[in-house]
């Protein structure tokens, strides 16, 4: 039987509002790359794109059909679906849910891209540092937060209503809420080892945006950058989740190794130094999992992936995921 991965998008209408339309833009990217690498791995891809005022019935139909094919191994919905569908996305059978959306009821702890995410920063939190995440009540960075804490580590969530200058007592901060620029110059420090920007918004200029403005984007000692950076991590997770669950579930998760990096009692102790001495040049970190071969293979052996650009694909957080207050 040839096995196959279900991919369901919304396209916008031309009388949607522009946020919404951009929305659609980037979720339409993420479900192409999507296609991708499934059949990258050999899979079969089912890529439905409906229109946004498909009804009730026939979107609970679709859902009920790929949940009962034996053929299908999983179902991907690209968030956000139109609101009067969201709720029937709880439909697909849970087994088939490789990206998290049902909740308590997945198999799965937390959304591809939290996965993702959380498997950039453990590398860097080996000494109990400081995590903000900025977005923290979210989808995705609810689910950052969740595998954090149950690593045992510091975590701070900010979002709606938080005064976000706090993140500047944090030593790792995970921005996660798909607004523009949300975090400045005013928010970022040299001390912070480790941004993670997961935001991603086309601009009506065809630019795309992330969380961290751009006269943040060089004080950190390593940034994710947007695009290049959570995108293809997020991906890595779902190859690594499918191959699991239909090739070799003892295979171990890929992991990624840190760049290096100062704390801060290193860099008090450098305070004196000219900077060009005691700085570590800003550079762009992210996960490039080695995942491909690996997953194909399907051996059990570990992929690992260093610190480094990459390119991204879009669409896993994108705005509407908190109105945060500066």
């Amino acid at each position: 039987m040839h096995r196959q991965v279900a991919v369901i998008r919304f396209a916008a209408e031309p009388t949607d509002p522009s946020v919404w339309q951009r929305r659609m833009e980037a979720s339409r990217v993420s479900a192409e790359q999507k296609v991708r690498a499934f059949s990258h791995l050999g899979f079969g891809v089912d890529h439905q794109v409906l229109p946004g005022h498909t009804s009730a019935a026939d979107f609970a139909a679709l859902i009920d059909a790929h949940s009962n094919d034996p053929a299908t191994s999983a179902i991907i919905v690209q968030y956000p679906p139109p609101p009067h569908l969201t709720a029937l996305v709880q439909r697909m059978a849970p087994a088939k849910d490789i990206d998290g959306l049902l909740g308590d009821r997945s198999p799965q702890l937390a959304c591809a891209t939290a996965d993702g995410i959380s498997r950039v920063v453990r590398p860097y939190a080996q000494d109990n540092p400081r995590i903000a995440v900025v977005g923290g009540q979210g989808f995705v960075g609810s689910g950052v937060v969740r595998l954090l804490q149950q690593d045992g580590l510091r975590v701070e969530s900010l979002d709606a209503g938080d005064d976000l200058r706090r993140v500047r007592q944090a030593d790792i901060v995970v921005s996660a809420t798909g607004q523009p620029h949300i975090l400045t110059d005013e928010h970022i420090r040299p001390h912070h080892r480790l941004v993670v920007d997961s935001g991603f918004m086309p601009q009506p200029d065809g630019s795309i945006a992330g969380d961290i403005a751009p006269s943040a984007q060089q004080i950190p000692q390593h940034i994710t950058p947007v695009p290049g950076g959570i995108g293809p991590t997020e991906m890595a997770v779902l190859m690594d989740r499918v191959v699991r669950q239909e090739a070799d579930p003892g295979l171990r998760p890929w992991t990624v190794e840190a760049a290096p990096y100062r704390n801060r009692a290193e860099l008090a102790a450098l305070g004196n130094l000219p900077a060009a001495a005691r700085a570590i040049q800003p550079g762009q970190a992210t996960a490039q999992p080695a995942v491909e071969a690996d997953t194909r293979r399907a051996t059990g052996a570990r992929a690992q992936g260093l610190a480094g650009s990459g390119s991204r694909h879009p669409g896993e957080t994108g705005p509407g995921h908190g109105n945060l207050s500066r």
